[in-house]
């Protein structure tokens, strides 16, 4: 099955932003998984600029932007960083890192920062294991979990994309 990875999704729809440098950029990414409670591992492709970055930095950030800004989500996972300043034409701020020296997203409904400390090459794709050394929240939007409703943009296949709208507990 050509998309059976759609089955595990939806996933949020991070905003990875890297670093090396001066040189700085972001894209949309929906694969990742916990590994352990201060761990996560991304998957992202070898040929992606954002790879360059992270490979030379060994460092990240993964933000959560409400799916009010869509269109900067779509955007970022569509156009190529080496061919654009994403940053600078999807008009995203960026505050400095707390603990990393890549930026997270201002006014991000939460982020993670994190450093890479493994990461296993498979064919066209590397996955990146990394310790998240910093992660913070809007208390409007996540208390222990995400609140229902909050507008968490999560991706599930091609152009369509979802929420946390309703949430359903046993009985």
């Amino acid at each position: 099955m050509k998309f059976a990875y759609r089955i595990l999704h939806p996933k949020v729809a991070f905003l990875l932003v890297t670093k090396y440098g001066d040189r700085t950029n972001v894209m949309t990414l929906a694969w990742h998984m916990p590994v352990e409670y201060d761990t996560i591992a991304i998957a992202i492709d070898r040929e992606n600029y954002s790879y360059e970055l992270l490979s030379k930095s060994k460092e990240f950030t993964l933000n959560v932007l409400p799916i009010e800004k869509l269109e900067i989500i779509w955007k970022a996972g569509t156009m190529s960083g080496r061919e654009v300043d994403k940053i600078a034409e999807l008009g995203i701020e960026l505050d400095d890192g707390m603990k990393i020296g890549t930026p997270h997203v201002k006014n991000a409904m939460a982020f993670l920062e994190c450093k890479i400390e493994d990461e296993l090459k498979l064919k066209e794709h590397s996955l990146i294991v990394a310790k998240i050394v910093h992660a913070w929240a809007d208390k409007r939007f996540f208390r222990e979990t995400w609140l229902e409703g909050c507008g968490v943009p999560m991706h599930v296949g091609k152009r369509f994309f979802t929420t946390n709208s309703k949430y359903y507990e046993p009985k």
